[in-house]
């Protein structure tokens, strides 16, 4: 479906343009995405992620940053994210992940230079504006890092790890004044909301409640409800419907599993009511959407 896959605690499975190099590149247009939003997810990678055309919103740990056309954003290892479509207008985007051992191996110089970024409590996520000068370098490091990556020509993997790494001085460069003026991430709702969506994850094939999900975070429904609005911006209920609908279409498209059995098997209590949240979604019914996966006509 979109080159990464979400296990039962929320994290991916990257699956990386090649196994043996820890980057993987994408670059896709939200639209096909379902309900134009990504799921909400969190991995060990970097994350580096900029709006090719249009604009996009990306939530990271409860905070709504807008990405404008051309300016680009970093997601810190182990943060809670994803992008989506705020005004419902398209973008195109150019995503690239990779592991932080890729740009350094040398102790010594991983504490010196790596740590003090992946490591910070309070770097959760680094804005880059393509009109600052000096963001507008790492942009274009970055940027060249992905050409690499597309072009794929020979040796084309040692110079794209020399931009990454490049890239990350920089970085450090920008960041080395002013380490501590990133707002603090509240660790104990962050916490509570990993639990909860990691149940979620773990148990959408059953009959859940609110108070199930509630219960998963050791909270009380009001609190539950007000940390999914903070940092997922819908209900629980909502949130849990859009993974269980996300699950059904891999269905839909990889199995011969008829719409009653998908229905069931994904959580939902009827065929009509997986059938109506799923017109709600996709405009159009499972079985049009399964022919016109056959038909290649895509999402």
């Amino acid at each position: 479906m979109n080159g990464v896959s979400i296990l039962k605690d929320a994290s991916e499975i990257v699956h990386y343009n090649n196994p043996n190099i820890p980057v993987y590149l994408k670059e896709r247009w939200l639209s096909s995405y379902t309900n134009m939003e990504a799921l909400c997810h969190w991995h060990e990678d970097i994350e580096y992620v900029k709006a090719l055309k249009g604009h996009m919103v990306y939530y990271v740990n409860g905070e709504k940053l807008q990405i404008s056309e051309k300016d680009a954003l970093i997601v810190n290892a182990r943060q809670m994210h994803y992008g989506f479509s705020e005004d419902k207008t398209d973008c195109y985007f150019a995503c690239i992940v990779f592991r932080l051992h890729l740009l350094c191996t040398n102790p010594e110089l991983t504490e010196k230079f790596i740590q003090p970024i992946a490591g910070h409590p309070n770097l959760p996520y680094i804005y880059l504006r393509a009109d600052n000068p000096a963001e507008a370098e790492i942009i274009r490091l970055f940027d060249a890092a992905c050409e690499d990556c597309r072009g794929q020509y020979g040796g084309y993997e040692l110079m794209m790890i020399s931009r990454l790494t490049a890239a990350w001085v920089e970085l450090y460069r920008l960041l080395r004044p002013e380490l501590l003026s990133c707002s603090t991430v509240f660790e104990e709702d962050l916490s509570v909301q990993r639990n909860m969506v990691s149940f979620i994850y773990k148990n959408y094939a059953m009959k859940l409640s609110l108070n199930d999900i509630a219960a998963a975070g050791n909270t009380c429904r009001s609190k539950c409800c007000r940390i999914f609005k903070k940092y997922l911006n819908k209900t629980p209920i909502d949130f849990l419907n859009a993974y269980r609908l996300e699950v059904s279409m891999r269905l839909l498209t990889d199995t011969s599993m008829n719409i009653t059995e998908i229905a069931l098997s994904c959580g939902f209590q009827s065929p009509s009511y997986y059938a109506e949240i799923f017109r709600q979604h996709k405009g159009c019914t499972p079985s049009h959407y399964r022919i016109r996966q056959a038909n290649g006509f895509g999402s």
